[in-house]
């Protein structure tokens, strides 16, 4: 394991965390006694760990972590993520590697609570309540570094001290069983410490930790503990690479996810698509990563014939194909209607979440037919989509009329919470039952995000666990589409042979004398995903620093 070396905190300086900007004050070394004596300091030292949460959007080398799922396909040629998507990675080459980014997270949240939060005098905050706040906020964000590295890895060596020069650095890992319970202890502590929301009611303060983002995390923990993966029947010890089986454990990831229903804090917003560019009076954001306004989005993921757009994630017709039609029925490429105009009456969010042929956007009507203005360069979409989801069209980045945007990325969201409950519901008690007094069901949690989505008619009608099964990992594929879900959704379920290891299609349009657009389904290209690929595989580097670590089994 990477060296977890002493902080040297008070060399610190301010890195931004919210979607504003903040005065930058330097800790130097001789300001010891103000560190601790001046709130400043000390809340900029817990917003210099929210540095470390997941950054998302465009974050490997300017792809999307969709592009190494079923979902899209990056535009540029032999980049990293392509070769993540291709199976040519392991433990000396992995775009994803977020070993030492999470430790770092952990380590800087081991030095609050060891040596900041116990020498702050009682005159520097008005209030216990912005002490606890404060604690709670970094006890949270390590229970989240330490989940990143429990969804990638498995069992983990937990660490909660600050390594001295003679401290013995092969520290063993954790089983999958002992880490999950660590994670889900931090996360009942943090949400007893922490407020349901911030009595400054500030739009920026959707990106700090509160009640409500605590509980979200133990359910999502639960979640993914209670699933195949990590629970199967035949499993029945409890290793690093999964927990001991037990069928409860459904029972508890259902539970924890009920607890953030209950608590009120948060609900869907109104608009699918507002939600992810709307900041104020937005209480579907649990927790985001947040940043300044820009355009950085809409530049690299715009179609190509744009000035100085880069292409970025092209969604695959995977994915289009995925998106029922309006009514709820599904799209059917043997249905002589659907195949004639492939584009019409889709889901909603559909038209919010993918480019196509014909739609507008900034300005002029996207071409991705075979010789239009957005096809045919070095960065063109591979499949004849482009991203829609996250971008705003007031975001132009060319022209007279540029425009910036709030793009902070979701990492816990109310939709997501139903979508966990649902499933875990689902699983333990059935899918039309409330034993839980949340007065939702696992099918009326759905039909909630089908209703804002407006499908007409919304509601769904499963015959059995099974069919309620189908229809929330379907949900999950569509309203979660490129928030780095589906990357681990199909893991968990054990499903990722067939999907991340499938055939990945586009549709190619073509356009005839007259202006008829004709379609051709065609291949883009095969992945590849082998059983060791569940886990990652712990970098090479950690195991030489580390004589203490296990690798993951097939690597």
């Amino acid at each position: 394991m990477k060296n977890i070396k002493i902080l040297v905190w008070l060399a610190f300086g301010l890195i931004l965390t919210n979607c504003h900007e903040i005065n930058d004050y330097p800790l130097e070394f001789n300001q010891i006694d103000k560190v601790f004596s001046d709130s400043i300091y000390v809340e900029q030292f817990v917003n210099n760990i929210y540095n470390n949460l997941p950054a998302g959007y465009n974050r490997i080398n300017g792809a999307m972590m969709a592009c190494t799922t079923d979902e899209a396909v990056h535009s540029a040629k032999a980049s990293n993520i392509d070769k993540v998507a291709k199976g040519n990675w392991g433990p000396t080459f992995n775009p994803d590697n977020q070993w030492s980014n999470n430790y770092e997270g952990i380590r800087k949240a081991n030095d609050f609570l060891l040596n900041v939060l116990p020498n702050i005098p009682d005159f520097t905050f008005k209030s216990q309540a912005t002490i606890d706040n404060l604690e709670g906020e970094v006890v949270f964000l390590r229970a989240l570094f330490n989940f990143e590295l429990l969804k990638r890895y498995g069992g983990i060596p937990i660490v909660e001290e600050l390594f001295q020069a003679s401290s013995d650095p092969n520290v063993p890992r954790s089983t999958y069983d002992a880490t999950v319970n660590y994670i889900v202890g931090q996360c009942d502590k943090a949400a007893s410490l922490l407020p349901d929301v911030y009595e400054s009611n500030n739009k920026f303060d959707l990106g700090r930790a509160t009640k409500g983002a605590a509980l979200a995390l133990k359910a999502r923990t639960l979640l993914y503990a209670a699933s195949p993966l990590f629970n199967d029947p035949t499993q029945t010890d409890d290793n690093f690479e999964h927990g001991a089986y037990n069928a409860a454990k459904w029972e508890k990831a259902a539970d924890a996810a009920a607890a953030v229903i209950k608590l009120g804090s948060n609900e869907l917003y109104p608009s699918f698509e507002e939600f992810f560019i709307t900041l104020d009076g937005n209480t579907e954001i649990i927790l985001s990563r947040m940043a300044g306004a820009n355009n950085n989005i809409e530049r690299l993921n715009g179609p190509s014939g744009y000035i100085q757009a880069n292409g970025g994630t092209g969604p695959s017709l995977n994915l289009v194909d995925a998106f029922e039609m309006a009514d709820g029925s599904k799209f059917d490429w043997n249905n002589p209607s659907h195949a004639a105009d492939p584009f019409a009456n889709r889901d909603p969010r559909f038209y919010k979440t993918i480019l196509t042929n014909g739609t507008a956007w900034m300005g002029r009507n996207v071409e991705t037919f075979e010789g239009g203005m957005d096809m045919g360069a070095n960065n063109s979409t591979k499949t004849g989509f482009y991203l829609r989801k996250f971008l705003d069209p007031s975001a132009q980045w060319f022209g007279g009329s540029t425009g910036q945007t709030y793009h902070c990325f979701p990492i816990l969201r109310y939709s997501e919470v139903l979508l966990n409950y649902a499933e875990a519901m689902n699983e333990s008690y059935g899918f039309n039952v409330d034993p839980l007094g949340t007065g939702l069901t696992a099918k009326t949690a759905v039909e909630l995000i089908r209703s804002r989505a407006k499908l007409d008619p919304f509601e769904i009608n499963p015959a059995d666990k099974e069919e309620m099964r189908d229809i929330i990992w379907h949900e999950r594929q569509i309203e979660l589409a490129m928030e780095e879900h589906r990357h681990w959704d199909v893991r968990r379920w054990k499903i990722a042979e067939q999907t991340l290891g499938g055939s990945i299609y586009g549709l190619r349009m073509l356009k005839d004398a007259f202006g008829t657009i004709s379609f051709e389904r065609f291949k883009v290209e095969d992945r590849v995903f082998s059983e060791k690929m569940y886990l990652y595989p712990i970098p090479q580097s950690e195991m030489n620093l580390n004589s203490a670590l296990v690798q993951n089994t097939g690597w």
